[in-house]
């Protein structure tokens, strides 16, 4: 199976990675640019050649799931060419004063690998 954005691999060494996109190397093959949490939480990337890669799952999402965006609670709207696009619910956001102003539902896109990353353990 080759390997899409979205999904979960692993390389040689054995570390799951997110593949966040799929792009053109010097040579006329194909390098998938991954991405991991690291220790601190924060994402790290990687360039791999993409004939190296080992698909372990494509997760997917089903209409209305609940996930979250960058912490914000909302449900998973679809997928199309690799950009996830996501309901966000309506929420509170405190000012510097302390006050808090209400922000409407809208709708958040994200490239899908993103969204796995955030919303799937690897």
């Amino acid at each position: 199976m080759t390997a899409q954005p979205g999904d979960i691999v692993v390389a040689e060494s054995g570390i799951k990675w997110v593949l966040l996109e799929l792009i053109g190397n010097a040579f006329g093959g194909q390098d998938a640019r991954l991405i991991r949490p690291s220790s601190d939480g924060r994402p790290t990337a990687l360039l791999k050649g993409v004939s190296g890669l080992l698909v372990i799952e494509s997760p997917s999402f089903q209409p209305g799931d609940p996930v979250t965006v960058n912490g914000l609670k909302g449900g998973y709207l679809g997928t199309e060419d690799g950009v996830a696009r996501v309901l966000l619910a309506e929420r509170r956001m405190p000012t510097k004063s302390g006050a808090f102003v209400g922000l409407d539902a809208s709708v958040a896109r994200m490239n899908i690998g993103w969204l796995v990353l955030e919303n799937r353990k690897v």
